[in-house]
């Protein structure tokens, strides 16, 4: 048995990283700078910890693999009730998946086939992980695999964070940059996307080909305005544009959900009024000569038919196979506009 303890070389998906004890734990946003990103209970940086998107990636010719970690939290919430989930992608396609319950500590792979390839294990969007060590069971070779691949950041809310997902990899960002095969940076957070500008000065100093911003709806029920929010959608394409003035940018509004659609939330703004708002930002950017810049309207990809259907327990989160819908939707309507800028 081949045993390699991780470090950062090993790492993609993530922006850095802290050493807690014999564990290295990844994190969606520079924690040099934490003191750029203040939230109420440290709550941005806590879910930036959460790994969406974040994968362990290298070349081995082993066919058994078993990755070592910290012992997991419990499931922050009732929404993945497998565990949190771990999945083994060999070019871009999910062979094996693993499923852990709080206080697991090794996940176990079979990948098959012992030619030296590329595997990528993608960690779960539920939790932070510490991780010990990667042992190959077969296999002499263990290395790590820089991802190269064009970079695709996406920032957004729970609906980019993705806990309900059916696996790790199936996040729909995870989703769309494994059939374009990407490199995905996703920084999805869990009711922490207040289009907060230091997340934008992250994204704009970041080596990124294609760019998507979906901001919107955890800031409606209170923390911006008619007044704050075009303001708000209009310098973070500004911050953004000034690291990535040709860069292909979508910017995407809400996705439906009925009770914050005409009633205001506590600003008096509402989920229509935001949309009509960002389509009219970008159109002055457009406008301004921004030929790279996309607005897509939410209910595209996510409407008024898809909430019975997919989520009708809270009427905005989509389960496992509304994930699934978006990311066919995001493939098919916004992917293309993206890659044809760049």
């Amino acid at each position: 048995m081949k045993t390699l303890t991780l470090t950062d070389d090993f790492i993609a998906g993530a922006l850095s990283s802290v050493c807690d004890g014999d564990a290295l734990y990844p994190c969606r946003l520079p924690l040099s700078r934490r003191h750029f990103f203040p939230s109420p209970d440290d709550l941005l940086l806590r879910r930036a910890r959460m790994t969406s998107g974040v994968r362990v990636r290298f070349e081995t010719d082993a066919t058994a693999l078993r990755l070592r970690f910290a012992p997991l939290s419990e499931p922050e919430w009732d929404k993945t009730p497998r565990g949190h989930s771990f999945d083994a992608v060999i070019g871009n396609r999910i062979v094996d998946s693993c499923y852990c319950a709080g206080g697991a500590e090794d996940a176990v792979f079979h990948v098959a086939g012992g030619e030296c390839r590329v595997v990528e294990l993608w960690l779960p969007p539920s939790a932070p992980v510490g991780l010990r060590a990667l042992e190959a069971e077969d296999g002499a070779l263990l290395r790590p695999a820089p991802d190269r691949r064009p970079m695709w950041v996406t920032w957004g809310s729970s609906l980019t964070h993705c806990v309900r997902a059916g696996s790790a990899a199936r996040i729909w960002p995870g989703t769309v940059a494994r059939r374009r095969d990407l490199n995905l940076v996703c920084l999805g957070f869990g009711g922490q996307c207040h289009l907060d500008p230091l997340v934008a000065l992250t994204i704009r100093d970041l080596p990124a080909r294609y760019l998507s911003m979906k901001l919107g709806i955890n800031a409606v029920g209170g923390s911006v305005n008619a007044r704050t929010y075009p303001a708000l959608v209009a310098a973070a394409i500004q911050i953004v544009r000034e690291g990535h003035p040709r860069t292909p940018l979508a910017m995407i509004s809400p996705i439906c959900s009925p009770p914050r659609e005409t009633t205001p939330g506590a600003t008096g703004y509402t989920l229509q009024a935001m949309r009509a708002d960002m389509e009219q930002v970008c159109r002055s950017f457009q406008d301004a000569g921004d030929r790279r810049l996309h607005y897509v309207n939410g209910l595209d990809l996510f409407g008024p038919d898809d909430i019975a259907r997919y989520a009708a327990g809270d009427q905005l989160h989509p389960n496992a196979e509304g994930i699934d819908l978006q990311a066919e939707r995001f493939d098919r309507l916004v992917m293309p506009r993206l890659l044809a800028d760049g």
